[in-house]
């Protein structure tokens, strides 16, 4: 099943999290004025990534710095490779570091009311039964 949304409403690195949280296996299809990109992860580990020219955790850092754009998960999509090898939480620490950079620099701005619209995107996934609360299990 696809779940589509705004990078506005819900940015990637939240995404990640829950995917990683449940363990999923999808494809992430991200496009914007800036292009197109992708991220996939096997059982929650973040294992390729593209955008433009880059692959791995160059592209994903790129990625993650996005904040307008749209998004298409597709669940039990299989990654057409691997180019991402660092554990989780490092390749998150860095894609927190460019974001802070962003921030620094002007490029992001996101407000309360844009925080609303993700838990509304996350109750919604909850119903489709996409997500799972924690400790719940399937």
């Amino acid at each position: 099943m696809a779940v589509k949304g705004r990078l506005q409403d819900m940015a990637l690195i939240d995404i990640l999290q829950i995917l990683h949280a449940e363990r999923r296996t999808a494809g992430i299809h991200l496009g914007s004025e800036r292009g197109y990109g992708e991220v996939y992860m096997k059982d929650g580990e973040i294992v390729h990534a593209l955008y433009r020219d880059l692959v791995g955790g160059e592209a994903l850092c790129y990625l993650l710095a996005w904040t307008e754009g749209d998004f298409d998960v597709e669940d039990d999509e299989s990654p057409p490779g691997q180019s991402v090898a660092e554990d989780f939480d490092r390749l998150l620490g860095e894609g927190f570091k460019r974001l802070e950079e962003a921030r620094a620099r002007g490029l992001e701005s996101r407000g309360y009311g844009e925080d609303r619209e993700s838990v509304m995107l996350i109750n919604k996934l909850l119903e489709m039964g996409i997500l799972e609360k924690a400790g719940e299990s399937r």
